[in-house]
């Protein structure tokens, strides 16, 4: 019966990771329910305390994807309206995968920042912020997938002898 709950973990462990790159998917959190399945029901040696610290940074992770993304902007100086246009671009970007998922904050920003100002350059270099914080959200979200997957086979590997 564990190796049923092992496969399963592991295919939540899947679809977090493809969760890292794509936004429409909750990656950190289809990760931790991977370990979460593992720990409720298999007698791996999971403490109670991982699991807490595991949550706690896929918390991070989640929130941190979002954060960056108006950090990018407020760094290279992008207003309200920019951090409204990157938080509505990503949305509506889901809408259109891949594509607008790649560009929708990019776009929005660009979009955000040009309503607040009339300088074509500086909108671009406010979006472009914002791209570049998608991006280190998507590194963040990765980091913490393979991180996890690794915790678990390791876990695996010095449990059993397969």
């Amino acid at each position: 019966m564990d190796e049923i709950i092992y496969l399963l973990s592991f295919l939540l462990f899947l679809v977090g990771f493809l969760g890292s790159f794509v936004p429409v998917l909750p990656g950190p959190f289809i990760s931790y329910l991977g370990i979460l399945l593992a720990y409720l029901t298999t007698d791996l040696p999971i403490s109670q305390s991982t699991i807490w610290i595991l949550g706690l940074l896929m918390t991070a992770a989640t929130a941190g994807d979002y954060i960056l993304q108006i950090i990018g902007v407020k760094k290279v100086g992008g207003g309200k309206n920019a951090i409204r246009g990157t938080i509505i671009g990503t949305l509506l970007g889901m809408l259109v995968p891949p594509i607008g998922i790649l560009l929708g904050a990019l776009i929005g920003a660009f979009i955000g920042a040009k309503s607040e100002m009339n300088s074509n350059p500086k909108a671009l270099k406010i979006a472009l912020g914002a791209f570049v914080g998608f991006l280190l959200g998507t590194v963040v979200k990765f980091v913490y997938s393979i991180y996890i997957l690794y915790y678990f086979v390791t876990l695996l590997y010095h449990n059993y002898s397969f």
